[in-house]
């Protein structure tokens, strides 16, 4: 903190943390930031307008999945990272006999089009690197 006085850093904004001592005003920039960016709603003109399809003659099954398919993604998921939103690390759906209801949600969600809330959030969090800031998004494991 050489060069730099207490009361210019700050630890907290908007009753969350920053994780470690940042200057107040890098703090506020990220906070506006992702504020702007996830606060509101997107306003789309013509959202009704019919679409026409370009590629119909593809040779794409979209029944529902199947026990091999699920097989496939679940040895993907990698262990030793961090949950997401539900709280549910990737360990859980890789190394339990879950698969039988695992795939019944998801098979339920695809053919009906519901799907729980939960799958549509993700973390968001500031990561920074040398010289610039990334940005760290963790999602629901199975959604």
């Amino acid at each position: 903190m050489e060069g730099h006085k207490r009361d210019e850093w700050a630890q907290e904004v908007e009753g969350g943390t920053a994780g470690r001592l940042q200057p107040r005003g890098e703090v506020t920039s990220w906070f506006t930031h992702f504020r702007d960016l996830l606060g509101t709603h997107p306003t789309v003109d013509g959202a009704e307008e019919e679409i026409p399809a370009v590629l119909t003659s593809l040779e794409i099954d979209d029944g529902p999945f199947t026990a091999m398919e699920f097989a496939t993604v679940k040895s993907t998921l990698k262990e030793g990272k961090s949950a997401g939103p539900d709280g549910i690390p990737p360990e859980v759906p890789k190394n339990c006999d879950l698969d039988d209801i695992i795939l019944e949600i998801c098979n339920q969600a695809l053919i009906e089009n519901i799907k729980p809330d939960i799958w549509s959030l993700s973390n968001i969090i500031p990561c920074p690197s040398l010289e610039i800031w990334l940005s760290l998004t963790i999602i629901v494991a199975l959604a």
